[in-house]
């Protein structure tokens, strides 16, 4: 998503200018993306440069911590980014990088993308362990089969049950 900053950098420091973030979808890492249906992001002006703050919620295509099947799910971020000018918008000057890395730079024409903070911040609100439902059962610590498909027997077997390598004999023979 690209904003048109140019009249928002003229303004006095604290006027704010509130924007709908498009739907639409952003690459996260290779082969996974995040379908944003909607959000918003409020741009106030800085001292050294813009302070984006928003929410976006969307979905995204996630594997399962304890079946390991492939679910959609919902999710919602928060991010709150500076961004700093590249050109001063009054001379025309060039305006040296910030010292700080983790500023984003808004570009030579003054717009302002929040396609990048939007990706970093959703990588980083993804749960550690997401599961496809509170429910799942996961996979038989023995054979392997996923039991929310097809209840499993193995742990039925009590000699198999107290060992927890029994799966891996078959590998021996």
């Amino acid at each position: 998503m690209q904003i048109n900053v140019a009249q928002l950098l003229k303004w006095p420091v604290g006027t704010p200018r509130i924007h709908p973030i498009d739907a639409g979808q952003t690459v996260l890492d290779e082969g996974s993306t995040f379908t944003i249906s909607g959000g918003r992001v409020r741009l106030d002006r800085i001292p050294s440069g813009v302070l984006a703050r928003g929410d976006v919620e969307g979905a995204l295509d996630q594997e399962c911590g304890r079946c390991l099947e492939t679910f959609r799910a919902p999710l919602k971020a928060h991010f709150e980014e500076q961004f700093a000018p590249s050109i001063d918008v009054a001379t025309g000057a060039v305006i040296p990088p910030p010292d700080d890395e983790l500023t984003f730079v808004i570009d030579d024409n003054h717009i302002l993308d929040l396609s990048e903070a939007i990706r970093q911040n959703v990588i980083a609100s993804l749960p550690i362990n997401p599961r496809c439902s509170e429910t799942c059962l996961g996979l038989c610590s023995l054979c392997g089969g996923n039991r929310n498909i097809d209840p499993c027997t193995c742990l039925e077997d009590e000699e198999n049950a107290n060992r927890p390598f029994a799966a891996l004999r078959s590998l021996l023979n």
